[in-house]
Formats: C-alpha cells, sequence, structure tokens
C-alpha cells in the first residue's frame, strides 16, 4: 500500500493520477486533512484516508498497512513545516512503513537564500536519522507557481519578476508526479537524491519572448525590487509568512541557486522532462 499525504493538492493528485497509469488505484491510500475533497478520486478506486500533520493519531490511522508513504511536503513557516515532518516520519516509524519518498526542494543549504530551505534540509537529515529507507526529490521551481506573473504578462505584456538575468530550470507538477511514480514502481532508489528540474534553464527574458510566442503580443522582462514584490503580495492579501517566504524564493532563484539540470526526471519517468514551452502553450 501506497500512502499519500497532502494528496487534495495539486502536486498529491498529479501523483494519483501518474500513480494509475502504472498500478490499481486500490493500491493508493490519499490522506488529506479534507478528504471528503477527494471523493472524485475515491469514485475511481483509491482509497481516501483523514490525516493532519498536526495530528498524530490521524497520520497512524492513515499509515495502517502501509509499506511506502510519499510525504509531500507541508506549508507555514519552518518551525511548524519541520514539526509537521517529523510528525509523519514518527508515525511511519510507528506503523510499520517500510520507506518515505519526500518532496524537497532545491538547494536545501545553510547558505541559501530562500527562507523555506531550512526545513526541507532538517527533514532530509531526520529521514537519514530514522529507521526507513528513503528517498529524496528535490524539486526546482514550479512552473505553475509564476501563473499569475504569466496572466498579467498577457494583460500588460511586462513579465515583472526580481533577478530576470538569472536562469531557472522550471518544471510542472505532472512532471515531478511522474518521477515520484517512476521511484514507487521500480527498484533501487533507496537512499538515493534526484534533483527533479526541467530539461533547460531559461531566463525571464527567455520566458518573455515564450509569453510573446503563445499569447502572439509583445512581452518583455522587468527587474522587480524584491522589496516592491513583497509589497505586491501583500496587496494581493498574501499573509505575511507567504510574503517572506515567495520573495526569499525568489531572491534564491535571482542568485541562481536554481539553474542547474538534471535528466533525472526522464530517468525516473521514463520519458522526457516537459519544456516551458510545451508548458506555456498548454497554459494560453
Amino acid at each position: 500500500m501506497i500512502v499519500i499525504t497532502a494528496a487534495g493538492g495539486r502536486l498529491g493528485r498529479a501523483v494519483a493520477a501518474a500513480l494509475e497509469q502504472r498500478i490499481a488505484p486500490a493500491g493508493v491510500r490519499l490522506a488529506a486533512r479534507a478528504p471528503e475533497k477527494l471523493a472524485d478520486l475515491e469514485a475511481r478506486g483509491f482509497q481516501i484516508a483523514r490525516a493532519d500533520y498536526d495530528d498524530p493519531d490521524t497520520l497512524a490511522a492513515a499509515l495502517a498497512g502501509a509499506d511506502s508513504l510519499v510525504l509531500i511536503s507541508s506549508m507555514g513557516v519552518d518551525a511548524d513545516r519541520l514539526r509537521h515532518h517529523r510528525n509523519a516520519i514518527e508515525a511511519a516509524e510507528r506503523a510499520g512503513v517500510r520507506r518515505i519518498v519526500y518532496t524537497s526542494a532545491t538547494h536545501p543549504t545553510l547558505d541559501s537564500r530562500f527562507e523555506w530551505a531550512g526545513a526541507h534540509r532538517e527533514t532530509e537529515a531526520a529521514l537519514k536519522a530514522s529507521r526507513l529507507a528513503w528517498t529524496v526529490l528535490r524539486d526546482n521551481a514550479y512552473a505553475a507557481n509564476n501563473a499569475a506573473l504569466y496572466a498579467q504578462a498577457r494583460s500588460t505584456g511586462v513579465l515583472a519578476l526580481p533577478g530576470p538575468d538569472a536562469k531557472v530550470a522550471y518544471v510542472t507538477h505532472e512532471d515531478v508526479a511522474a518521477a515520484l511514480a517512476g521511484v514507487l514502481t521500480t527498484a533501487g532508489h533507496e537512499g538515493r537524491t534526484y534533483e527533479i528540474t526541467g530539461p533547460e534553464a531559461l531566463d525571464g527574458h527567455q520566458v518573455a519572448a515564450l509569453l510573446a510566442q503563445v499569447y502572439r503580443r509583445d512581452v518583455r522582462a522587468v527587474d522587480v525590487p524584491l522589496a516592491d514584490f513583497a509589497d505586491g503580495l501583500r496587496a494581493a492579501g498574501l499573509p505575511e509568512f507567504v510574503v517572506t517566504g515567495v520573495t526569499s524564493f525568489h531572491a534564491a532563484l535571482a542568485a541562481g541557486e536554481y539553474a542547474a539540470v538534471s535528466d533525472d526526471v526522464a530517468r525516473l519517468a521514463g520519458r522526457p522532462a516537459t519544456p516551458l514551452a510545451d508548458y506555456l502553450a498548454r497554459l494560453a
């Protein structure tokens, strides 16, 4: 039995869809704080369970009889995220789970500018210190996270983001999910860390050129100071921990922390990673 936590989110649903192409849904349990939102997947044969990272009893119940756990990283400030992840690891140990596959992030180092890198770094350390077999997938920047910026560029002709000269190896949720499905259904991944990236690293000007093609209008990239970027997020009503986290993430992107390209998606998924141009064409 494979259990996926935070299964109600975009990545969790994508992992379910990717696994459905490889194994019977009855062998997959989707765990979420609001399992009623997964009724459509339950109708397709997936098992459904309630699991809250802050409620160890629900984690224990969701993990009963499981062999593998897909630990999709939590949300919140680093202290909350790390507590959630440790709760899940401890619950997995108590439930007799054999292995955990964890969705980390690129460059989870002490010198990262990304405010939430610490939770990923400490979670990786907790996995290595546990009694469980583990596999870590370090996800690059999700292409979909910039959907609002792409929509703004379509309206204004301006792709406004910090550090447009820096290259980023954007990856799609579907490619991350396909890589996860590959790890879960094939052998030889224990104790391995994979870099999950798109097939190329593009800077903001190259992304603007792609947007110009799909939107059939002029689009140019403009550098936005981090302070102004943060103010824009606040004006949109986002909570402060999200403002500082997202702003620090863009600082990490601007510093080139997410520029390295890997072929791990192709090797794990058994197909090439999706170019950003293809994602943008579908989005448009």
